[in-house]
């Protein structure tokens, strides 16, 4: 753990990469089955080393495992977690929070309008036809926001820097905090990978850490 303090220019600069990078992974997880080789970045010790920091550990049988038959069958839990047949997860924000005037959540609620709202105004992209608030699009917007703070830093435009990070803690409160802890709960209860359960806890631990609400840094 890394403990929150004062940072020169090159300390934030490489938070802010490592941020990025980190959304970057998680917006993978989360947008598609898990290729070949995002299973074996996964397994380099590097990455593992910056993992177990988020108190992410995978074990032995993991790490041996061929990628090739580990792809083919996560691709099937992946499935089963958000898609179905049965019950599964909706990764979408507007499934999990109730917006203002509305009785229950539900898909394309106003959750989706408020954070398709908020790309607008940080000038994010989004593609036709998706769906704003899916877990992966946020996660996308954040390691987006995280890269332009990072070249910012790099530029030595501090100023701008600091704003692109207080929009991705808004961003984080506002949106993240309050439905990505009940999904990586729902996951983890759900799911019989140790993978799914290790990246719901990466994702809640992320999260937590960027809000503050723990003694993490990223």
């Amino acid at each position: 753990m890394i403990d929150q303090g004062p940072r020169d220019a090159g300390q934030a600069r490489e938070l802010a990469k490592a941020r990025a990078a980190l959304y970057r992974l998680l917006s993978r997880v989360f947008v598609a089955k898990p290729t070949e080789e995002l299973l074996r970045g996964l397994k380099d010790k590097e990455m593992l080393d910056a993992l177990a920091a988020y108190e992410v550990v995978f074990g032995p049988d993991f790490i041996a495992a061929a990628e090739e038959q580990q792809a083919r069958e996560l691709a099937v839990e992946y499935t089963r977690l958000f898609f179905g047949p049965g019950p599964h997860i909706a990764p979408f924000e507007s499934v999990f929070v109730r917006g203002e005037g509305e009785d229950r959540p539900r898909l394309w609620g106003q959750a989706t309008v408020e954070v398709a709202n908020f790309y607008r105004e940080a000038g994010l992209e989004m593609a036709e036809g998706v769906t704003p608030d899916h877990l992966s699009l946020e996660f996308e917007a954040m390691a987006a926001l995280a890269q332009a703070e990072a070249d910012k830093r790099v530029e030595g435009d501090a100023e701008s820097a600091e704003q692109l990070l207080a929009m991705q803690d808004r961003f984080c409160r506002e949106h993240l905090l309050r439905w990505v802890p009940a999904l990586c709960r729902e996951v983890d209860r759900s799911s019989e990978s140790s993978f799914y359960r290790n990246m719901a806890l990466l994702a809640q631990n992320q999260v937590r850490t960027q809000c503050g609400e723990n003694d993490l840094i990223c």
